[in-house]
């Protein structure tokens, strides 16, 4: 209404009144806009968590670190940070439940999960609990969490969640207790604090690397993280919003959630008519929690052996069928895979000729975690997910080596560039080299060989907005010069093709050096994939970008997504037209009016 009343429209000026109408106009446009186009910006609002678990329950159990490193004025951080969760959780007797565990070298309980349902009680115990010290078995506290944790849980639509704090890495093996944990229907969450923190065993703690969260420092876990981890859990009604896979010793499998109750079916593809290859209703225990495994030998599981890193790696694809009878576009498509690595352990009898005996001496290489994404703005940027035409976007490749080992070395290379319509073109060859200027040019590595980014302008396929990157990493290992050679690969300066032959002829090359890279995925190569590239025009791509929201305005941000809000400017837009029509007919019959007086 304000603008309303400051339109003021003189008879003399009717060109400038125009020129103010079309900017004002513009303004209703694009904050119509907005009110219209829901956009998740990122931004936690303290009181869209309160509402939501308001509404939501969950039996929650909170595995702190009580090892040699906290210390005591450590310890009390995690007890704050415990005190900020229980009061976000609203915890009380028909509410959300909360259990504590603290490890070292051996667990303890240290609040039982229907132990307080109080808020003044539950916070007075939290800050009397005391700091033990001692060795960090990780994996030791999360089988306790899962035998004595949930002790009176109650069950059925009350979902499980575990969240562990940590500063270092285990010293014993955290992926079979916390598959067991999951096997259970528990949601774990990782917090790793400090940079010491070993990020490969939390993403084995959870199954899912949107559950880990890092810190640098136990000043950071504060309530703000408390309120990332809470809307975390409670916007998807605590339950897990990707699926989980599962690797067990001789089966393959993959478990999700849903916020209604399933009736369809899961199967693995191109096998819905063979039971064993098929999981429905009756099946599931609970109706929102769903899934299937699979023995290797069944439903024609792929397997294929890698002879560098050792191992053999185990793939499916599996559907959610969400009718049960008719396949539809809301069903979903999985494609998972397990890798399971050889540990060498020779057996030798050792035979002695004089005095001399002969040792065996071995060294196991963890396998470094590789990833490919899209960043703006720079190599370090966030990962973006739109773009506009012509946008400078920067690929990054990074392998990510445990405890900050020098082992291994990369090369990026076989890259193409899908639309999710099958129209492929090759952008990096079999060697790492750019194929088209215009497209992608020779990416730079960094002195470690675990890093290589490189800038291009997005383009785009004609009528096709999405934009999917696939890549090939080879692996080596530095040891005595073993990555000399392959990488940083040695190409001539990327130019652009233009030339339909030219453009052909290259494709051609290409695909076959990758099919023949496919025969020999088992030397140390693996797939990459970036998530889905939006590419959008400029006024769409402002408006993702928008910075109207912020944490600290809440009634601004109350306001202008109000229900209210969009009736109001549509009768404001229509009394605008209405004075500007008025002014513009008023001015022409008064011209009108005079012409004809001058005439008589």
């Amino acid at each position: 209404m304000v603008l309303l009343t400051g339109l003021v429209i003189p008879s003399k000026s009717i060109s400038n009144a125009k020129f103010n109408f079309k900017i004002i106009l513009l303004s209703f446009l694009v904050i119509s806009r907005i009110s219209a186009i829901p956009i998740d910006n990122g931004l936690i609002d303290s009181e869209l968590v309160k509402e939501c678990v308001s509404t939501n329950v969950v039996d929650l159990v909170l595995v702190l670190d009580g090892s040699g490193s906290i210390g005591d004025e450590t310890f009390q951080l995690q007890r704050n940070f415990a005190s900020h969760l229980a009061q976000r959780f609203n915890v009380s007797a028909s509410g959300s439940h909360l259990a504590i565990v603290q490890f070292a070298e051996a667990p303890q309980l240290e609040i039982s999960l229907n132990q307080y349902t109080n808020p003044n009680q539950l916070d007075s115990a939290i800050q009397r609990i005391n700091y033990i010290g001692g060795a960090t078995n990780t994996g030791h506290a999360l089988q306790f969490a899962l035998e004595n944790g949930f002790q009176g849980a109650r069950g059925g639509k009350v979902p499980k969640v575990v969240v562990v704090v940590t500063d270092g890495q285990s010293q014993d093996d955290v992926a079979e207790p916390a598959q067991r944990l999951r096997d259970a229907h528990a949601m774990v969450y990782a917090i790793g604090v400090t940079n010491l923190v070993n990020v490969h065993q939390l993403h084995q703690m959870t199954g899912n690397a949107l559950r880990v969260f890092t810190v640098e420092s136990f000043e950071q876990l504060d309530r703000s993280l408390a309120d990332s981890l809470t809307w975390d859990m409670c916007k998807t009604e605590f339950r897990p919003g990707t699926p989980d896979i599962i690797c067990a010793p001789d089966r393959i499998g993959v478990r999700a959630s849903t916020k209604k109750p399933f009736d369809g079916y899961v199967f693995v593809m191109d096998h819905f008519h063979q039971e064993e290859c098929r999981a429905g209703p009756e099946m599931f225990p609970d109706p929102k929690s769903i899934g299937i495994t699979v023995p290797f030998n069944n439903c024609n599981v792929h397997r294929y052996r890698s002879l560098n890193p050792r191992g053999i790696f185990v793939e499916m694809t599996v559907v959610f069928m969400f009718h049960s009878v008719f396949m539809t576009k809301v069903d979903q498509m999985v494609k998972i895979q397990c890798f399971y690595m050889e540990a060498e352990k020779p057996v030798s009898v050792p035979m002695e000729v004089s005095m001399i005996t002969t040792q065996f001496r071995q060294q196991m290489y963890e396998m470094p975690r590789c990833e490919y994404t899209l960043r703006k703005d720079n190599p370090n940027g966030p990962i973006a997910q739109y773009a506009t035409l012509g946008q400078s976007i920067y690929h990054r490749w990074e392998c990510m080596e445990v405890e900050n080992q020098d082992t291994f070395g990369m090369l990026v290379h076989s890259c193409y560039v899908d639309n999710g319509y099958g129209d492929r073109v090759d952008i990096l060859d079999q060697n790492g080299c750019g194929l088209d200027a215009v497209l992608l040019s020779t990416p730079d590595y960094d002195s470690s060989l675990r890093l290589a980014t490189k800038a291009y302008h997005v383009f785009k396929y004609a009528d096709r907005p999405v934009l999917q990157f696939q890549c090939q990493v080879t692996l080596c290992l530095k040891l005595d010069g073993g990555c000399n050679g392959i990488t940083p690969p040695k190409c001539p300066e990327t130019k652009p093709h233009h030339l339909l032959r030219q453009r052909k002829r290259l494709l051609r090359k290409s695909r076959a050096a990758a099919a023949h890279l496919e025969q020999h995925a088992s030397e140390g190569t693996f797939d990459l994939f970036t998530k889905s590239l939006m590419v959008v025009d400029e006024e769409f791509a402002d408006l993702a970008d928008c910075q109207m929201f912020s944490k600290k305005d809440d009634n601004f941000l109350s306001y202008w997504t109000s229900p209210g809000l969009p009736m109001v400017l549509l009768t404001g837009l229509t009394l605008l037209n209405l004075i500007v029509a008025g002014s513009t007919l008023g001015y022409w019959a008064q011209r009108r009016f005079r012409g004809s007086f001058h005439v008589k």
